[in-house]
């Protein structure tokens, strides 16, 4: 069942689109897949985070695998841990075959975990900084205590070749950023959703079913 929330994170928009997407120059290998690049600073991402638009596409659309890459760009404050700890989570999802569209994976919480701590509110609703984004050690224990890993452990992964190769991906959702920002929803590492085609859950839903089988 949908939740009414997700209602909320779109506009609506009274015009028309004659594309509801662009097909992307630099291309990555993604078959059968939606890839959200997102930023932990990012308010609407969070919205998508905490009221479950990947669990909902998952509902309505299975056969496609869901992934999250965040990005690394300047304004994004030890954005290459942040990397490192997701490039960790989404390696033992897979292995549990898994993506961020199930609630228990790794990816997910540990989305979760970084835009509860940012947008960390007081009684007036204002965001409050908190010192895990401006300690690099309290930022990267706030990931590790998610993972459940020790930084050692985290650093021997870095050097595999698959941690490399989910790396490479992070630096291509920083391109991918520049285009709309974020969040963006990209299908099948070629097509780039626009963020103005997505006036509600039900054409985010229609454009991705449209894209998938291209």
């Amino acid at each position: 069942m949908l939740k009414k929330s997700i209602l909320t994170l779109f506009c609506a928009l009274s015009f028309a689109f004659s594309q509801d997407f662009i097909t992307l120059k630099g291309k990555i290998e993604a078959k059968n897949t939606l890839i959200e690049v997102f930023s932990y600073k990012c308010i609407h991402c969070y919205n998508h985070q905490r009221f479950g638009t990947l669990e909902a596409l998952k509902e309505k659309i299975p056969n496609l695998s869901y992934e999250i890459y965040p990005i690394s760009i300047a304004d994004v404050k030890f954005g290459t841990l942040l990397n490192e700890l997701f490039a960790y989570a989404i390696s033992a999802d897979r292995k549990n075959q898994k993506d961020a569209s199930y609630q228990d994976s790794l990816a997910h919480r540990l989305a979760k975990a970084y835009f509860e701590k940012y947008f960390l509110m007081n009684k007036k609703g204002q965001v409050v900084a908190t010192k895990d984004f401006e300690d690099e050690k309290s930022f990267l224990q706030n990931g590790l205590n998610v993972l459940k890993i020790s930084e050692k452990e985290l650093k021997n992964f870095i050097q595999t070749k698959e941690a490399k190769e989910l790396l490479e991906r992070f630096e291509w959702a920083n391109e991918v950023a520049k285009n709309y920002g974020t969040p963006a929803f990209i299908v099948n590492g070629s097509y780039q959703i626009k963020p103005e085609a997505i006036d509600s859950f039900e054409s985010l839903l229609r454009i991705i079913e449209e894209l998938k089988n291209k």
